[in-house]
């Protein structure tokens, strides 16, 4: 059989729970670490989202570089004496790429067309990818002495942080599209 407990009994207990729930709040050893628990992922995420936007904000200015001086040539009359073809342009590239763009040499896609004059080129943007697929033209015609060309270098950089992929990833993979477009006239080359 079981008595209840006496009044002294019960406030004896209540007191010693008091006691240890003071003892518990007024002890701050391992705050510290139980806040970097909580701030930790959020912290992490944020730093690590950060690394990787300005990661792919470099690639777009190298490729833009790549790109300018790549299309240099086409510009001066190089590319039309020798042998060359759009594997060789691609090299040159992925050349002027400071090591960055050979890492993805193979989600690296050219388009090359000339026009006889500016008025010429078509008007609005020619699609680039549809329902995450790369759908873009991939033309080598660099055109001639005096011709107006436009050269457009698509690359599919990956993204790693899930909320990049999810803000960034514009492609089916998560990549995100980085686009760099030249257009000029050609030299009068001869």
């Amino acid at each position: 059989m079981k008595f209840p407990p006496d009044k002294e009994t019960d406030k004896a207990n209540r007191s010693s729970n008091r006691k240890v729930l003071l003892n518990l709040f007024s002890d701050y050893r391992g705050v510290t670490a139980i806040e970097f628990a909580l701030v930790a992922p959020v912290l992490f995420t944020i730093f690590f989202a950060i690394i990787e936007l300005g990661l792919s904000m470099l690639v777009d200015a190298v490729l833009d570089n790549a790109v300018a001086e790549a299309a240099r040539q086409i510009k001066t009359g190089q590319v039309f004496f020798g042998d060359y073809n759009e594997t060789q342009f691609k090299n040159v590239v992925l050349e002027n790429g400071a090591g960055l763009l050979k890492t993805v040499e193979d989600k690296i896609f050219i388009d090359v067309m000339s026009y006889k004059d500016f008025g010429n080129i078509p008007q609005g943007p020619k699609p680039i990818i549809e329902d995450g697929e790369i759908v873009m033209e991939q033309n080598w015609k660099p055109g001639q002495a005096s011709d107006v060309v436009v050269v457009q270098v698509v690359c599919l950089w990956p993204m790693i942080t899930s909320k990049m992929v999810e803000i960034f990833g514009q492609a089916e993979s998560g990549s995100r599209i980085l686009v760099a477009t030249e257009i000029f006239k050609n030299e009068p080359f001869r």
